[in-house]
């Protein structure tokens, strides 16, 4: 049974406008979490972004990594981050043994960080 990567990036922020798009080491910050994520889908993981923006689609692509657009109901402040799993869950009409929540404003992890826990 695989398991599953869901990284939440929407578009707006309260305090950052853009912030997962942001530059860091020259590439946007929702990369590094692309990146991590797809080091560990060797390892039976299924990786989904969850967002509503374009420019955030348009990295997905680029990057061959699934793109689940988030309805507007799910993309405000204060959406809660259980309603964006269960979307992106029921959306994808699988079965996972794990569900790991990869945000994109915590770059720097550990590679063993998702195996340790």
């Amino acid at each position: 049974m695989k398991n599953l990567i869901i990284i939440p990036a929407r578009k707006n922020s309260k305090r950052i406008k853009n912030k997962n798009l942001t530059k860091v080491l020259k590439r946007p910050l929702i990369y590094w979490t692309i990146d991590y994520a797809k080091k560990l889908s060797k390892k039976k993981f299924d990786t989904v972004v969850t967002s509503d923006c374009k420019k955030i689609e348009m990295i997905c692509k680029k990057e061959k990594t699934f793109f689940l657009h988030r309805p507007k109901k799910l993309s405000g402040d204060f959406v809660s981050m259980h309603d964006v799993i269960f979307h992106a869950f029921n959306a994808l009409k699988n079965s996972y043994k794990y569900i790991v929540l990869l945000q994109p404003t915590s770059p720097l992890r550990k590679f063993n960080l998702v195996n340790e826990s």
